[in-house]
């Protein structure tokens, strides 16, 4: 007996569309946090100054006698100037209506995920081509760094921790801060010293915090951490560990136009990635007909805008740590 098959009511058949957007995948947005912030209008270049400190004067008084003048070092100019940065997706009157998802809506989320990314990597580029630079094991540059021997190791970490104190580098609310990308902490957690020290019993002081305190310095998690691919002496990829003291770097913008660097939408602090949105600054919603010679309100667009400039301010309070990872 003939029976009617799958082929056969192919044009009968229809697929279930669950009308759910799901999550996207973002990065932990923390690089702009700790930053020293400038908003301002009426000016487009912002200039601070830093003075050298002054040496001890160890030399004793003779009675009656009036010691030099000490001579007051010129001061170290650092400037900003905020560029605009911007992005924007069309959409026409027909999508609007066919579309199943919702349109504006869905095009928000994308290009609010889009613009935390985008001051997140600028602040993150400018800091760690800007810091006081090492390199794990016995490396001198990125290009010599090799997995044989460069793999982060507690002591690098050490290192660097100790040559923030002695640069005299402040601590953020008691803090110094350190940001590694994932990778990097799976090497790092996996070093035998550390899981030593880690997992003794005693005190609690390198268990609190986000995902983690080291003594006095917090660990922030993000997969949008500085990274080179094939940067390595084998083409390895090269990761990067950074460390912040206060007032170590700078983020100047304009009134209104400023982009909000407390932008992480990824949830709880110890979720890596929730995908949740998050914009750092208002949309720019064009609706249909608003964009200029629309007769039949057939073009909308959304988009944001907003303007950026940093700066390192002093290369001893913020320090790179490249080096290589097991993946």
């Amino acid at each position: 007996m003939a029976a009617f098959n799958s082929t056969d009511l192919s044009n009968a058949v229809k697929t279930l569309d669950e009308k759910k957007l799901l999550l996207r995948a973002q990065p932990r947005l923390v690089h702009g946090r700790w930053a020293e912030i400038a908003e301002y209008k009426g000016w487009n270049i912002y200039s601070m100054r830093r003075y050298a400190q002054l040496a001890a004067a160890t030399t004793a008084l003779g009675e009656g006698t009036t010691p030099a003048e000490t001579t007051v070092a010129n001061p170290t100019q650092v400037t900003i100037t905020p560029a605009a940065y911007g992005s924007w997706m069309g959409y026409t009157d027909r999508h609007d209506l066919t579309s199943y998802d919702p349109v504006i809506a869905t095009m928000s989320g994308l290009l609010g995920d889009q613009a935390g990314l985008t001051v997140d990597t600028l602040v993150r580029n400018t800091v760690t081509a800007g810091a006081t630079a090492d390199y794990a094991g016995g490396a001198t540059t990125r290009a010599t760094l090799d997995r044989q021997n460069d793999k982060i190791a507690y002591v690098d970490w050490v290192q660097n921790y100790v040559s923030l104190l002695a640069s005299n580098a402040r601590k953020i609310n008691g803090r110094f801060i350190c940001i590694v990308h994932p990778y990097t902490l799976e090497a790092f957690m996996t070093d035998s010293t550390f899981v030593t020290m880690f997992t003794r019993a005693g005190s609690d002081a390198m268990r609190d915090g986000l995902m983690g305190t080291i003594f006095d310095c917090d660990l922030y998690i993000s997969s949008n951490a500085r990274s080179y691919a094939s940067a390595g002496a084998n083409s390895e990829d090269v990761y990067t560990m950074l460390f912040i003291g206060a007032e170590s770097y700078g983020v100047a913008g304009f009134v209104g136009r400023m982009f909000d660097l407390n932008i992480d939408g990824a949830g709880p602090e110890g979720e890596n990635l929730t995908g949740q949105e998050k914009s750092p600054l208002s949309l720019i919603i064009n609706d249909l007909g608003e964009t200029g010679f629309d007769p039949l309100k057939q073009r909308g667009t959304v988009g944001w805008l907003g303007y950026h400039g940093d700066s390192v301010l002093n290369a001893n309070f913020c320090r790179v740590l490249e080096h290589i990872t097991s993946f």
